[in-house]
C-alpha cells in the first residue's frame, strides 16, 4: 500500500474518531453496568483467558485510580494481556542409540534428518515457555513435525489444569529445534541454519487441546532446552509471517549459546532463581531398564543424565500491597514463577487473602484450559506492585491479577505467575543460569505498536473504539488509557494513531 492510501485511511480513521467520541458521550448512562467480552489470553500451565466480565467502561485497564494508588505515585499500570513470544519449531531424528545414553546434547545448529521431510517446510510455531518444564507437541502439530508411528512410545504422561487432567505419550529419542519468526522467508519457509536446540530429547505428544472447537496449543519449548541458552525478546521489533494463510505475530526471539546484553540498552537486572531440585546440571529423559533406551519420562533438568529427572523453573520475589500502607498492612512478599508464556499474571487464593483482597472482584474471566471451562475466575487490580532490580525498581499501580490455583515446580502451590504483562513495554533477555546467577535483563520502555487493546488475539474495530475513546487525552485525563500510548510520551495523539493503523494494515 503506497503513502497515499495510508495517509487517506488515516484522515478517514480521524473523522471516524470524532464521530466515535461523539457517539460515546451520547450513549453513556446506556451501557450496562457490567459487560462480557471475548478475548484470547494465554496464561501459565497451557491455559487461556476467553473471555472477561467487566464493570462496562474498563476494557482491561483500571482508569479510575484510587486514592491509595495517588498516594503511592501513581505509577504506569499494566495492561492484562503483555507479549507472547512465538518460536518455530522443527525436529528431527537425532537421537542415541547407545544403552544408558539418556541426557540431552546441545546443538548450536540443525542436525539429523526430519522425521516428517523437508524440515523447512513441516514446522510449526510454537510458545517459549519458561513456566513449561517439559517440550511438548499437540494435535496436528504433532503429525506435522512427524511425532507419530516408530517415534512415540507407548509410556504415558500426565499433564493437568485448572479443568482436568490428560494423558500424553512419551516421543522416542528426537531432536527439537527452535528459532524465531524471523528464520521464516517471505516464501514461508524455515532457514534451517537459524535453529538452535537439543537431541537425544523425549518430548510429550498429546492429541488436540482446544478452546471449543479450535486447537490453542501447538508445541511448547520448555525449561529443557530454553535453560542452556540466553533468549532475547524484543518489543520494538516485531516479527509478522504468514504459514499456512495464517498471519502470525511476535516480538523477534533471538537464542544465544553465550549473549552479554549491553547495560546501556538494559539498565535493570531481576535477579531468578532456579527452583527445583539441587545440583541440576543437564536434562535427561530416565529410561526403561528393559531394553535401557526407551524413555519412561519426558525430558527434564535433572542433576546427572543418570539421574531421575524433576524438572525446575525459575523465581523471582515481588512485593504487592493493597490498601493503604502501615504496620498492619505491610508489603507482602510473593514469590513467582517468571513465566515467559503466560500473557497474564497470577496469584494463588492463599496470597489473596494475605493481600486481604474483597471478596468481590473487580473483573471476572472464563479460562480454558486441559480439562474444560472454568467459568468466572476471579480476577483483581492490586494497588502497588514492586519489582526489586539492579539498576532501579519497576513500580506498577493498579497491576490486574488473576486468581488461580497451581502446582509449583517446586511441590507444593504456586504464590504466583510474573507473566509478560508487567514488560508489555519493554525488551527482555531471559538469561537463565543452573549454576550461577540468573537474570532477567529489562530495556527501558520502547514504543509498543501492537493494537490489541482488549486482548481478544487481533486488532479490529473493537480496538479503534478503545483507543477512540482515549483519542487526545494526556496523562491525568479522566478518559487516558496509558496502553494506547504507543510513543510513551505522555499524549495520544497522530503518532499513536499512525502506529495503530500499520498494526491494523498488516492483519495481525
Amino acid at each position: 500500500m503506497n503513502k497515499d492510501s495510508r495517509q487517506s485511511i488515516r484522515r478517514f480513521l480521524v473523522l471516524l474518531l470524532v464521530v466515535a467520541a461523539v457517539w460515546a458521550c451520547s450513549a453513556q448512562g446506556a451501557v450496562p453496568e457490567w459487560q462480557s467480552r471475548d478475548v484470547d489470553i494465554r496464561i501459565s500451565g497451557g491455559l487461556r483467558i476467553v473471555s472477561i466480565s467487566e464493570p462496562a467502561g474498563f476494557l482491561g485497564f483500571q482508569n479510575v485510580e484510587s486514592a491509595v494508588v495517588q498516594e503511592l505515585g501513581g505509577y504506569p499500570q499494566p495492561p492484562l494481556a503483555g507479549f507472547s513470544p512465538l518460536v518455530a519449531v522443527a525436529t528431527s531424528n537425532s537421537r542415541s542409540y547407545e544403552e544408558f545414553d539418556w541426557e540431552h546434547v546441545l546443538r548450536s545448529s540443525y542436525v539429523g534428518s526430519a522425521l516428517n521431510p523437508p524440515a523447512n517446510e513441516n514446522f510449526v510455531i510454537g510458545l517459549f515457555d519458561s513456566g513449561s518444564v517439559i517440550d511438548l507437541v499437540t494435535g496436528s502439530s504433532a503429525t506435522t513435525l512427524g511425532l507419530a508411528g516408530q517415534y512415540l512410545t507407548s509410556n504415558e504422561f500426565p499433564l493437568g489444569g485448572v479443568g482436568g487432567t490428560i494423558d500424553g505419550v512419551l516421543s522416542q529419542p528426537v531432536g527439537i529445534f527452535a528459532a524465531g519468526l524471523g528464520a521464516i522467508g517471505s516464501n514461508g519457509q524455515l532457514d534451517l541454519n537459524q535453529l538452535v536446540g537439543h537431541t537425544n530429547v523425549s518430548a510429550v505428544v498429546t492429541g488436540p487441546i482446544t478452546c471449543g472447537s479450535e486447537e490453542v496449543i501447538t508445541a511448547v519449548v520448555g525449561t529443557p532446552m530454553l535453560s542452556f541458552f540466553t533468549t532475547v525478546i524484543r518489543n520494538d521489533t516485531l516479527q509478522v509471517v504468514t504459514v499456512n494463510d495464517e498471519t502470525i505475530v511476535s516480538p523477534d526471539v533471538q537464542l544465544f549459546e553465550s549473549f552479554e546484553p549491553p547495560v546501556l540498552e538494559y539498565p535493570r537486572a531481576i535477579a531468578m532463581e532456579f527452583g527445583g531440585p539441587v545440583p541440576v546440571t543437564t536434562a535427561s529423559y530416565y529410561g526403561d531398564f528393559g531394553d535401557l533406551i526407551t524413555p519412561i519420562t519426558p525430558t527434564l533438568l535433572s542433576m546427572t543424565g543418570l539421574s531421575i529427572p524433576f524438572g525446575g523453573a525459575f523465581f523471582a520475589d515481588i512485593g504487592a500491597l493493597e490498601g493503604e500502607p502501615g504496620p498492619t498492612n505491610p508489603m507482602q512478599t510473593i514469590r513467582v514463577l517468571v513465566d515467559t508464556g503466560a500473557q497474564s499474571s497470577i496469584i494463588s487464593p492463599t496470597v489473596a487473602a494475605s493481600l486481604s483482597l474483597p471478596v468481590e472482584p473487580d473483573f471476572t474471566v472464563d479460562v480454558c484450559g486441559i480439562g474444560g471451562t472454568v467459568e468466572g475466575v476471579p480476577g483483581y487490580y492490586v494497588d502497588y506492585v514492586k519489582i526489586n532490580a539492579l539498576g532501579g525498581a519497576l513500580e506498577f499501580s493498579n497491576a490486574p491479577v488473576v486468581v488461580i490455583d497451581l502446582e509449583s515446580p517446586e511441590g507444593g502451590s504456586l504464590d504466583g505467575v510474573l507473566g509478560m504483562n508487567f514488560f508489555w513495554n519493554r525488551n527482555i533477555v531471559f538469561d537463565p543460569s543452573l549454576t550461577l546467577s540468573s537474570i532477567l535483563h529489562v530495556s527501558d520502555p520502547v514504543p509498543f505498536a501492537y493494537g490489541d487493546f482488549d486482548g481478544s488475539g487481533g486488532v479490529n474495530l473493537v480496538d479503534f473504539g478503545i483507543f477512540s475513546a482515549a483519542w487526545l487525552t494526556e496523562s491525568g485525563d479522566a478518559q487516558w488509557n496509558p496502553q494506547c500510548d504507543v510513543f510513551i510520551d505522555n499524549v495520544i495523539d497522530i503518532r499513536d494513531l499512525d502506529a495503530f493503523v500499520e498494526r491494523w494494515l498488516e492483519g495481525y
